[in-house]
């Protein structure tokens, strides 16, 4: 079953524009923007899975250099 996934991600260093533009080129992720607020950067998944998005952001999104915390908000169909 398809599966969306908000991203709210943190940085220590590096640039809101840049992490989402690396965002952007990695499969899964459908939107990345450098955002006001609390955190930095907002990215939309959408996979197959809740495993698949656990990967993406373990393996992926974590690994980019400058992010510091990622929350992960799963959506709920209603």
């Amino acid at each position: 079953m398809a599966e969306t996934a908000f991203l709210l991600i943190k940085l220590d260093h590096n640039t809101p524009a840049e992490v989402a533009r690396l965002l952007r080129a990695l499969t899964g992720i459908d939107e990345a923007h450098a955002v006001m607020g609390e955190y930095d950067v907002l990215a939309v998944v959408r996979t197959n899975g809740t495993r698949e998005i656990t990967s993406l952001v373990e393996k992926h999104v974590r690994t980019i250099d400058g992010v510091a915390r990622v929350v992960t908000c799963v959506t709920v169909p209603v």
